[in-house]
């Protein structure tokens, strides 16, 4: 078994250390970009599509909303979406539009794991780098904290790429920084995820826990349960309550939603206060198709494609 299937099939064992985790990204630092040099993004899509759904992806003339999030990647690009996908960055962006107040408290900002400063941060926070997705340590007690691993780990993610796992071309150019962010102190912590098709939020991705486990849930836009999640996530059984404020969070939604074909606004909602989670543009890389498969092609009926503006030499020579 190769290295990168050995790592594909124990990831999740292996990272269960401190250094098992710091292992683990340190080997996918040269993975990433030996990828990069050898594959090109068409390439690494058309392939990676193939080996997630077992279908060849239909770029020509594109149906399922996991194929449509790949068109975008290859043949539309956006000044604003590599902004709004910097953690950091996307502050000032917030800020210009005029929801700096959805931010949540920004305690600190490295560029270096071995420059965090353990004894100027409080007891609980979050932290975080800006340019990957999960790459985070959400400290409830810092004294319980590993940090010899730990600031090696944020190193390690520092000088990752996104990009190169995913094409995501939105995070190639991203300077890393580790942001350290106040510890949201509500429990349940519901994750509401607003997908905007051409501006317009049409469903809700909710992500929560129930005694332990991780639920992704699907809504349509009237809070009426749908009946497919993500493939390898588990649907709850139940209907999560309405949030207080979703009328607000919906119509901040579709504002921050107009100047992208497809974007997921995320929040959080408790005790009458709204909180700015993330924009994402291409969940899951796009691979993360929706199941039973009929919905890939529901939701995918929802976006329409703007003019393709990148890449038109390979657009054309399509079949």
């Amino acid at each position: 078994m190769s290295l990168k299937n050995t790592l594909r099939k124990f990831g999740k064992k292996i990272q269960k250390s401190d250094a098992g985790k710091w292992f683990f990204h340190r080997v996918r630092i040269n993975m990433g970009k030996k990828s990069e040099k050898k594959v090109t993004d068409f390439e690494y899509i058309t392939t990676e599509y193939k080996r997630r759904t077992g279908e060849e992806i239909n770029l020509k003339d594109p149906q399922r909303y996991s194929e449509k999030l790949q068109w975008l990647k290859l043949f539309y690009r956006n000044d604003a979406m590599p902004i709004c996908s910097d953690k950091l960055k996307v502050r000032e962006y917030m800020e210009e539009r005029g929801y700096g107040h959805l931010l949540n408290n920004l305690i600190a900002v490295y560029d270096d794991g071995m420059d965090i400063n353990t004894s100027e941060l409080p007891d609980r926070f979050a932290m975080k780098t800006n340019h990957g997705s999960s790459w985070n340590l959400i400290c409830t007690d810092k004294s319980k904290v590993n940090w010899f691993w730990w600031k090696r780990i944020f190193n390690c993610w520092l000088r990752r790429n996104l990009y190169t796992f995913g094409r995501e071309w939105n995070y190639k150019h991203i300077e890393p920084k580790i942001i350290v962010e106040e510890f949201l102190d509500h429990t349940p912590l519901v994750d509401y995820k607003f997908m905007c098709f051409n501006g317009e939020p049409k469903y809700m991705q909710i992500n929560h826990d129930i005694d332990g486990k991780h639920y992704v849930d699907f809504l349509n836009i009237d809070w009426e349960k749908q009946g497919f999640t993500y493939r390898n996530y588990t649907m709850s059984d139940i209907l999560v309550p309405k949030p207080e404020q979703f009328e607000e969070m919906k119509k901040i939604a579709r504002d921050l939603a107009q100047d992208f074909p497809y974007v997921r606004v995320d929040f959080y909602n408790f005790e009458g206060r709204i909180i700015f989670g993330e924009l994402t543009f291409f969940p899951g890389g796009g691979f993360q198709y929706p199941i039973p498969i009929e919905y890939d092609y529901i939701l995918g009926k929802e976006l329409k494609l703007p003019e393709a503006n990148f890449n038109l030499d390979i657009l054309n020579s399509l079949k």
